[in-house]
């Protein structure tokens, strides 16, 4: 209760009766923070009706959420049934309550189209959102009614979602526009979470499919009746009457990281990222950083303001200009929610001027650019990078093998090395087998080992210093699940250098600013593992590092990642050692322009894209790699 009476200290009431045509029997204040404010309409007399009240003063109260777009009754005699808040939905809107499609949460339907507010257990916190902002459609009023409050907690936090826009940092906001959004991913089972007939409403695979094909959303049948999708959905929402930009989506509360750190650590090691029950990536495909997520956490805690809740209390909510949240209780509480008004994207897509915000000028283009580039993403996730059979990612693999003997890029001998993390398995990896050229790497002639240098699966012996440094990397960076390293013609000659640090000189070599280390510790091949314990921890997180008179090692949280680095390391060797000698007469990317260049370029859809163009080519030359694609894939 501590925190409510500090937010109620910093609010400042005041009397508004001075409204025009304010009835005489009820109060009107203003309770909130800096950022968030609550219109509360209360009665001089406790004894007046609510819903009877509302029935006789609806153009008032119509008018006054129009123009503040959030209303607390407080204090009101409350309602004697459920049905009373159809009654006050439907007054109170153009049209009546709406059914809750697409569900993200489990509720019960009370009554009419009136819901339980979500059943997660009491001890869990439910971070801030707008309702249904995962989508392209949603209700433009959210109603919340007490029935009865909890005895500690269960406040609703609410938090003005212009406010929140403007407290998360810039370059975050910008990133997400240029991005084209977020995409949501779901993967229903059994298991976790709600299944897909509870989301869809029906148990009918062809309805289900048909309404995906209709709401533009991408799906995947799995074995054991699983479903897999992908929603692809706006992240700021622009009012265009009121020219304000309002934060609207659900990027932190899918993504992995709102969980606890043990829950999601269990989950990513027992199913892996690509099969957790939600999650979220930029529109295009790219991994948001979790720095940015808890960046926009924070703006949500400092813009959201905390009412206690009691008996009769009813709050009518904007749900585009407002978020909503629920605080962990104890003891019995029953809030009851409706809906109304659906809203979508389309009544947003055409922005009036743009005085005043933060992007006026490039606007027009930002917009034409982000829809094509959310198109691009559709069309390449007909075939999601996520989906990762063990057959496939053994295929891809070996494929990856005959990629770097077919680009030059191992110089035909035996000791480059790539391994990829055996999804669920933390101790576990596949690696290429010691003594055979890359043009022979199969799927059937990989070996697997665990982090102890044992062959649990394989015929052949296993590389000593591919074990030692990518045992070491794999198990100090949980997130990377491929590590390549090769000797290529230039990435061995450029590491010569006295310096061998890749300049921002094209937008290639973008890709690798502030994005690798120089390894200049050379002591021949790596054959211990506290030299290869070095080597990972100065990598420090970055995916790429060049190690002095010896080559490079490339990391990702996918084969086509960790492989297009190298591929595209390569090409960024070869010109920055040929603009060595035009140093004093090169013009380098400012470091700013460097930066957005690489967030654009260096992501998970980009690579994949360009690694299934090169598997194309793979294929045809190495034909006898085709008897082993996945005939289920």
């Amino acid at each position: 209760m501590r925190n409510n009476f500090q937010d109620l200290l910093k609010s400042k009431p005041r009397n508004l009766n001075s409204v025009q045509n304010a009835p005489d029997d009820v109060n009107l204040d203003i309770i909130g923070n800096e950022f968030t404010k609550i219109r509360v309409i209360s009665p001089n007399d406790s004894r007046l009706n609510l819903k009877e009240w509302i029935q006789n003063n609806t153009d008032f109260v119509n008018s006054l959420f129009e123009k503040d777009r959030i209303l607390l009754f407080k204090g009101f005699k409350g309602f004697s049934q459920k049905t009373d808040l159809s009654e006050v939905v439907d007054l109170t809107s153009k049209g009546t309550a709406l059914t809750y499609t697409e569900p993200s949460t489990p509720r019960t339907k009370v009554n009419d189209q009136i819901y339980t507010s979500t059943e997660y257990p009491k001890e869990q916190r439910i971070a801030q959102h707008n309702e249904h902002s995962y989508s392209d459609f949603w209700p433009k009023k959210v109603f919340f009614y007490c029935e009865k409050p909890s005895r500690i907690g269960g406040h609703t936090p609410i938090a003005d979602s212009r406010s929140v826009y403007q407290l998360i940092p810039q370059e975050i906001t910008k990133k997400f526009e240029s991005r084209g959004g977020v995409m949501y991913v779901r993967n229903f089972s059994d298991e976790m979470d709600i299944n897909w007939p509870t989301f869809f409403d029906t148990t009918d695979k062809s309805k289900v499919e048909e309404y995906c094909k209709k709401k533009n959303i991408k799906l995947q049948w799995g074995e054991d009746n699983k479903l897999r999708i992908f929603q692809i959905s706006q992240a700021i929402l622009h009012d265009k009457e009121k020219n304000v930009k309002n934060w609207f989506n659900q990027a932190h509360l899918f993504h992995y990281s709102n969980l606890s750190e043990e829950i999601s650590e269990y989950l990513i090691q027992t199913y892996g990222v690509e099969h957790l029950p939600r999650n979220t990536y930029y529109a295009d495909g790219s991994e948001i950083e979790v720095d940015d997520l808890n960046e926009i956490r924070k703006a949500y805690e400092k813009a959201m303001f905390r009412f206690d809740w009691e008996e009769g209390d009813l709050v009518v909510i904007d749900n585009v200009h407002f978020t909503h949240g629920r605080d962990s209780y104890d003891g019995d509480r029953s809030i009851l929610v409706a809906m109304s008004e659906e809203d979508s994207i389309e009544n947003y897509l055409e922005k009036n001027q743009e005085n005043n915000t933060r992007d006026a000028k490039a606007a027009p283009t930002t917009k034409s650019v982000n829809t094509t580039r959310k198109n691009t993403a559709e069309f390449f996730f007909k075939d999601p990078v996520f989906e990762n059979s063990t057959e496939m990612l053994k295929y891809k693999l070996a494929l990856s093998c005959r990629l770097l003997r077919l680009l030059d890029l191992d110089e035909g001998s035996i000791s480059g090395h790539v391994s990829m993390r055996v999804p669920g398995a933390e101790n576990l990896f596949w690696v290429n087998p010691f003594g055979v050229l890359f043009e022979h790497v199969t799927p059937d002639n990989l070996i697997l080992v665990n982090e102890s240098g044992d062959i649990i699966e394989g015929d052949y012996p296993i590389n000593v210093a591919g074990f030692c440094i990518h045992s070491t990397i794999h198990k100090m960076y949980p997130e990377v699940n491929c590590v390549v390293h090769t000797h290529s013609p230039w990435g061995t000659l450029f590491s010569a250098f006295q310096d061998p640090k890749v300049l921002p000189i094209d937008q290639n070599s973008c890709m690798f600013f502030e994005n690798h280390i120089v390894f200049d510790q050379f002591e021949g091949p790596v054959n211990s593992l506290e030299s290869a314990d070095n080597l990972a921890k100065a990598l420090n997180g970055n995916n790429v590092a060049i190690l002095s008179n010896h080559g490079s090692i490339t990391c990702g949280e996918d084969i086509e990642t960790a492989l297009m680095y190298t591929v595209c390391l390569e090409r960024a060797m070869r010109l920055n050692f040929k603009a060595k000698s035009f140093k004093d007469e090169l013009k380098l990317v400012e470091p700013e322009i460097a930066r957005k260049t690489k967030e654009w370029i260096s992501n998970p859809l980009g690579f994949k894209i360009e690694f299934d163009a090169l598997a194309k080519k793979a294929e045809q030359f190495y034909p006898d790699l085709l008897k082993y694609y996945p005939k289920n894939k």
